[in-house]
């Protein structure tokens, strides 16, 4: 059994040292790009030794993996009531109100996975699963046809593109009017995602 020091075990005090450098960790990539996150400046930030890096992680990439994990929980969390109901508009309305609040998870899930390459593995290893518990029935066709990956990733161009402008202020401040284009945008991109027919040569 594990000592107990303060009232937390040891288990608890490691549980505790590694959301801290998640949470330094999102802050820095969600602020400054993947760029700036590096060790010794996460160990900083969290007011820990280099020691309690590599008693939660191996290396940064590991860091990097569990930060975007984390933002993508914040993510998936908040669209989960309307996504469970199938309500479109309420997804990207939730999406859009938690990346107002939060443009850091903008910059970790849609902006850094650009530039990134080990964040666009983590997005095509996680995106699929969630769009299609988002969007459920609308999505027809095999996602291992390239016709129909090619237009999930018109798609995929547009949200991105539409999201980061919202979150920079440029669409304006109506976040209903906001969702209610990209309701319709998407909308019109899903209704041409479906089995095509031969592919012309």
């Amino acid at each position: 059994m594990s000592r107990s020091y303060g009232g937390q075990t040891a288990e608890g005090r490691a549980a505790d040292r590694r959301a801290r450098l998640i949470d330094v960790g999102v802050d820095i990539v969600g602020t400054q790009g993947v760029s700036a996150l590096g060790m010794r400046s996460v160990c900083r930030a969290a007011g820990l030794s280099q020691r309690f890096f590599y008693e939660s992680f191996a290396d940064t990439d590991g860091l990097l993996h569990a930060v975007y994990q984390a933002a993508l929980s914040r993510l998936e969390g908040a669209v989960a009531p309307a996504a469970a109901s199938g309500d479109l508009h309420g997804v990207f309305e939730a999406a859009a109100r938690l990346m107002e609040a939060d443009p850091r998870i903008c910059r970790i899930l849609l902006i850094e996975p650009v530039a990134d390459a080990r964040l666009r593995g983590y997005v095509r290893e996680t995106i699929p699963a969630i769009t299609l518990a988002v969007l459920g029935d609308r999505v027809t066709g095999s996602p291992d046809d390239p016709r129909v990956r090619m237009r999930f990733s018109a798609l995929f161009g547009a949200l991105i593109s539409l999201f980061v402008e919202w979150t920079e202020g440029s669409l304006g401040t109506d976040r209903d009017a906001f969702a209610t284009h990209v309701t319709a945008v998407a909308t019109q991109l899903l209704s041409e995602i479906s089995p095509a027919g031969p592919s012309r040569r």
